[in-house]
C-alpha cells in the first residue's frame, strides 16, 4: 500500500506488519524512516523536506551526534581554557555520546532530549552535571546552526532541571579568628589569612606572584589563576576579576613574614628549589602548591585543631563577604573588592546577609508620606492638636473654591479664557 505525494515530498508505504515507511530523495541519495503510525512518518517527511529546502545534503544527513560532537570538541580546543575543555569533554564522552551518539543530527527531537534529562535526574545524576550537559549540548548545536549542519537547536525547547543551591556555609568573626589562631605557626598561614581578609578565590591566590605585590603602595594585583592541574596559569576571566586591592597593614605584615619564611625554605632546598615564576605560595621546594595536598594536609587538620565547623576552602570567600557586609560595607564596595562583574551578582548571592537592611523602611515611609489631619471647613492644615501651628505644612492654606493648596496671603491664579 502506497500513497503518492507531490514532487519532492517523498512517498509513504505500509508493510505487511502494519508499519509505515517514508522515503524522500536528498541530492543523489534517498533517506527513509519507519514508524508505527502514518502521522509519525508524515511529520518526518515534513521535517526532512524543510531541512532540504534549507540546504540539507545527503552526506550531512548521515552525520551522527557522536561524529558531530567529536569534531566540535576538536574545533574548539584551541579557543577555550584547558579546564573548560576538560569539563566539556567529560560531558560529551560520559553523557551526551552514550545517550545520543547513535542518532543522526537531523533526527534529534526535543522530547527525546527531555526524556534523557529526566532519566538522568531520576538515576541520581547531579543537577549541576545535567545542567552542564545541557549547556554543552546547546553550545555544540548552536555552532552547527551557524555552519548550516543543524537546522533547529532542539535544546532550546527543553526544560533543564532547576538549579538547587546548597545552603551557604561560612564562619562568623569568632570562628575565623579561632581558625587563624590555630593556623598561626603553619607555613601556609599567610594563604589562609589572605583568603579570609580578601575573599579571593582559591586559584586566584595560588596564582599570585611576588611582582603582584607592591610593598611601597601596599597594593595587591590579581592577574591570573592556577589551573586545577596545578601546572598552568590562565588569565582571570573577567575584567572585574582582574583587580587591584589594598590590603590592611596587618595583612601586609603577614605577607612580609611569609616572604622571609620562603627565603629560608629556598636556602634549605638549595639546588632543588624550583620557582621560576616567583609564586607567593609554593611547596617546600618552590613548585606550584597542590590544591589537594593543601586541603588534606593543612586546611582540614587546622579546622579540627581550631574546633570550628568544617567548610570548603571556597567558603572562606563567603566568610569574608559575610563579615564585610555585616560590618556596614556597601554591596558596591564589596563587589569591587572581591572581583564580581556587577554589584547585582553580590546582592543576589549575599543580599540576605546584610543585617536589618529593610527593617526601618516601613517607618521611614510612614514618616515621609502619612496624610496630615485637615479641617476642610477652616481651610487650614492642622496638626494633632487641631491647630495649624508648627505643622509640616505651615504657611499653606486651602482655596475654598477648588481645594488647591496655596501660600497664605496669596490669591490663587485666575484662569482666563484663551483668546483668539
Amino acid at each position: 500500500m502506497s500513497a503518492k505525494r507531490s514532487h519532492g515530498e517523498g512517498s509513504i508505504t505500509q508493510d505487511a506488519n502494519g508499519n509505515w515507511r517514508g522515503r524522500i530523495r536528498v541530492g543523489e541519495g534517498r533517506l527513509s524512516f519507519t514508524a508505527a503510525t502514518r502521522k509519525e512518518v508524515v511529520d518526518w517527511l515534513r521535517k526532512i523536506g524543510g531541512q532540504v529546502d534549507k540546504g540539507l545534503t545527503y552526506d550531512s544527513a548521515k552525520v551522527t551526534v557522536a561524529d558531530y560532537l567529536e569534531n566540535w570538541l576538536i574545533g574548539i580546543q584551541g579557543s577555550i581554557r584547558l579546564q573548560t575543555f576538560k569539563a566539556y569533554s567529560h560531558a560529551v564522552n560520559k553523557y551526551l555520546i552514550p545517550y545520543f551518539g547513535d542518532k543522526r543530527i537531523k533526527d534529534l527531537k526535543a522530547d527525546h532530549v527531555q526524556a534523557v534529562y529526566d532519566e538522568w535526574v531520576k538515576a541520581g545524576v547531579g543537577i549541576p552535571m545535567v545542567r552542564k550537559c545541557h549547556e554543552v549540548f546547546h553550545l555544540a548545536l548552536e555552532r552547527g546552526k551557524r555552519t548550516g549542519l543543524v537546522f533547529q537547536n532542539v535544546t532550546e525547547l527543553v526544560d533543564r532541571p532547576r538549579e538547587q543551591r546548597e545552603e551557604m556555609q561560612f564562619w562568623n568573626e569568632g570562628e575565623a579568628n579561632r581558625f587563624l589562631t590555630a593556623a598561626r605557626e603553619n607555613r601556609l598561614y599567610a594563604l589562609f589569612h589572605l583568603a579570609i581578609v580578601t575573599g579571593a578565590r582559591q586559584m586566584e591566590l595560588l596564582g599570585l606572584q611576588w611582582p603582584d605585590l607592591e610593598w611601597v603602595n601596599g597594593t595587591l594585583h590579581f592577574r591570573r589563576q592556577l589551573s586545577r592541574m596545578g601546572t598552568r596559569y590562565s588569565p582571570i576571566k573577567t575584567r572585574a576579576g582582574n583587580r587591584t586591592i589594598k590590603p590592611g597593614a596587618a595583612t601586609m605584615a603577614v605577607l612580609k613574614d611569609h616572604y622571609e619564611r620562603q627565603q629560608l625554605e629556598r636556602a634549605l632546598a638549595g639546588s632543588l628549589w624550583d620557582n621560576p615564576d616567583e609564586l607567593i605560595f609554593t611547596s617546600r621546594i618552590g613548585t606550584p602548591l597542590s590544591p589537594r595536598n593543601m586541603l588534606m594536609r593543612d586546611f582540614v587538620p587546622l579546622m579540627r585543631l581550631a574546633g570550628v565547623k568544617r567548610i570548603r576552602f571556597h567558603d572562606l570567600r563567603h566568610t569574608a563577604v559575610a563579615i564585610m557586609l555585616s560590618n556596614g560595607k556597601s554591596v558596591f564596595a564589596v563587589s569591587k573588592f572581591i572581583g564580581h562583574a556587577r554589584p547585582s551578582i553580590t546582592s543576589d548571592i549575599y543580599g540576605h546577609l546584610i543585617p536589618g537592611a529593610a527593617d526601618d523602611i516601613g517607618q521611614m515611609m510612614d514618616d515621609l508620606v502619612s496624610p496630615l489631619p485637615l479641617d476642610l471647613n477652616s481651610n487650614e492644615p492642622q496638626n494633632e492638636s487641631g491647630t495649624n501651628k508648627d505643622g509640616p505644612m505651615m504657611g499653606l492654606e486651602i482655596n475654598g473654591k477648588n481645594g488647591e493648596l496655596v501660600k497664605m496671603g496669596e490669591k490663587p491664579i485666575k484662569k482666563t479664557r484663551k483668546e483668539g
